[in-house]
């Protein structure tokens, strides 16, 4: 083996150099011991065994740590059946009816209690835009261009079949039923 392994991409001939770790003289030169002294080996066998020794406490450590926390994920998504199932099973899990409903005092339309009508949200909502709208002003050398000179200087984009449907939402879009007045 002639790099090492550390971490998972980097090898310990990138790290150190093989010129520099005979300047590491405790470890590698033995007339530079103490009296008494055991000589360690290379610095590369010790480097060896440290890493090779991290690296499996490591593996060991995190498949431990993680074994919980990766079984607790949903495996696959929850299927239309049985939500509707959860939705309208037994007991507190069940719909529960509006019970709460009364008469908007301004358009006479049913209404959540303590809430907005929504019927009147939309009416101010429409009066705002019309208010907050302005018109484009055209410059007046452009008032007397005819359509297709208008198609000449300013050619735009070119809707392509799939935006224009997108731009039809009626045929799409599920809109809100009306609520229906108190009598």
């Amino acid at each position: 083996m002639n790099s090492l392994i550390f971490g998972k991409h980097l090898a310990l001939h990138k790290i150190v150099p093989a010129n520099v770790i005979g300047w590491f003289t405790p470890l590698g030169n033995p007339s530079m011991l103490a009296p008494g002294q055991k000589q360690l080996g290379s610095i590369r066998d010790w480097l060896r065994n440290k890493l090779q020794r991290d690296h499996k406490e490591s593996e060991d450590r995190d498949f431990l740590s993680n074994n919980g926390i990766l079984l607790a994920v949903p495996k696959k998504k929850v299927s239309h059946q049985k939500k509707r199932q959860k939705l309208y099973g037994p007991g507190k899990k069940q719909l529960k009816m509006i019970h709460h409903l009364n008469k908007c005092p301004s358009c006479g339309h049913y209404k959540r209690a303590n809430t907005l009508c929504m019927y009147c949200v939309g009416q101010i909502r429409h009066v705002w835009k019309m208010h907050t709208t302005t018109e484009e002003v055209k410059p007046r050398q452009e008032e007397e261009l005819s359509e297709l000179d208008h198609r000449v200087l300013y050619p735009g984009k070119r809707q392509t079949k799939y935006a224009k449907d997108l731009n039809n939402k009626d045929d799409y879009l599920e809109r809100r039923i009306r609520t229906l007045k108190k009598e």
